[in-house]
């Protein structure tokens, strides 16, 4: 479409759609100018906002000298983009589609998009979310997977076939998801089989809030973190001890959630369940933003000082579990 009929076109449409693309044309320019900004913020090593003068070129990147501690860096040193081999709006298209989940089929592309949930991982856990009052925790359980790596342990399964034992076993990785009535939400692969209540304890001691209720099935594991944060824990035995604000919905669908993502997926390496764990959190924030303010988080986020390269993304921060005979 040629330059006169698109103005044409345009022409036609009503105030109000005229309007919205507008808007967007605008969210996208903006966009544009914050991701093109290469002026670095503060120095990445004393973390002051001091004088910094320009210093040559690294790697096709303006390079700064910190006038306070004398280091050298690029404009995006410590951030995800540093070590990427391709452009800014390249890698944002990816981490949108991570969250809309869009398949990558690139390698290249898969890479980066652990990059992205790496980052992911590492900011929720620098969030330190704090949960009170009312407060939802269970367990749900997926077959551990060596999706990607060589086999030894076990015989190799078909997809879709369960496991070689029956009920909950350590072929099972337990995933323990917590949320409370303000949209606070932690999940996390803690290990093998059903928890033990020094694991839930160790895990979320530092998550929960003084005197807050815990709901959970009946399950004991959760008595210790109780006691731990002077909670006082509610066990709820099948949906007829249920009511308005006794329940355990939410988790229940977050449970839905997971196995339906997963199996989108066609399933997730174990070594890399908490990255994916992190995925939907941020997916279940996100979810009712549209793709303009989608733009506008993402272009903060990879903002934040997180970098890693290709190398050391293989094994860092990896789930780990037992392999046995």
């Amino acid at each position: 479409m040629h330059e006169t009929e698109l103005i044409t076109n345009f022409n036609k449409l009503t105030q109000s759609q005229q309007n919205r693309i507008q808007k967007e044309i605008i969210d996208f320019c903006n966009l544009n100018d914050r991701l093109g900004d290469n002026r670095p913020y503060q120095c990445p090593y004393c973390h002051k906002k001091t004088k910094m003068i320009k210093k040559g070129f690294a790697r096709g990147k303006q390079r700064y000298l910190c006038m306070d501690c004398y280091h050298k860096f690029t404009y995006d040193s410590h951030m995800i983009t540093s070590f990427l081999k391709i452009d800014v709006d390249e890698f944002v298209e990816i981490c949108i589609d991570t969250l809309t989940m869009v398949p990558i089929h690139k390698t290249a592309k898969r890479l980066n998009r652990h990059k992205f949930l790496s980052m992911l991982e590492k900011y929720l856990e620098s969030e330190k979310i704090q949960l009170s009052g009312t407060i939802e925790c269970d367990e749900t359980y997926v077959l551990e997977s060596s999706k990607g790596s060589s086999l030894k342990h076990r015989k190799a399964r078909h997809r879709g076939e369960p496991s070689r034992f029956r009920g909950i076993s350590y072929e099972q990785i337990c995933i323990v998801t917590t949320t409370d009535r303000n949209e606070h939400e932690i999940f996390l692969a803690v290990g093998q089989s059903r928890p033990t209540k020094d694991i839930i304890q160790d895990t979320f001691k530092n998550n929960i809030t003084q005197r807050s209720i815990i709901y959970t099935d009946g399950t004991d594991c959760y008595n210790s973190l109780a006691e731990c944060k002077n909670c006082k824990v509610v066990h709820l035995k099948g949906h007829q001890s249920y009511n308005q604000v006794e329940h355990l919905n939410v988790v229940n669908h977050i449970h839905s959630v997971i196995k339906n993502k997963l199996a989108q997926y066609r399933g997730v390496a174990t070594k890399y369940i908490n990255r994916y764990t992190a995925l939907f959190v941020c997916m279940r924030r996100f979810m009712g933003m549209d793709i303009n303010e989608l733009y506008e988080k993402l272009a903060w986020m990879i903002c934040y000082p997180f970098a890693i390269t290709t190398k050391a993304l293989r094994n860092h921060n990896l789930f780990s579990f037992s392999l046995q005979e």
